[in-house]
């Protein structure tokens, strides 16, 4: 199947603005930004060194924020899109 990631802010410089992943059926949240990681050098932005999301990771799938910890419990289908945002900072 084939799925869609945006990524914002620093996340864009660092994996592209969007990509376009094929992923096997039954593959979740955790498996896509995992592979997107694997895309690039900085995959420590969004992986720790054990394989999970760091935390501070921000998930949107189908408008709904899913938090990092969720994140392998989420299936995604064919035509879904994942976005990530970096940590918000400033005032």
């Amino acid at each position: 199947m084939k799925i869609l990631i945006r990524c914002y802010a620093r996340f864009r410089d660092a994996f592209g603005e969007e990509q376009a992943l094929e992923l096997p059926e039954g593959a979740t949240i955790l498996d896509a930004v995992r592979t997107l990681a694997g895309t690039g050098p900085d995959a420590e932005l969004l992986i720790d060194n054990v394989g999970n999301i760091r935390s501070y990771v921000m998930i949107m799938h189908h408008d709904v924020r899913v938090s990092p910890m969720e994140a392998e419990s989420v299936s995604l289908s064919d035509g879904d899109m994942i976005i990530l945002f970096p940590p918000v900072s400033g005032g």
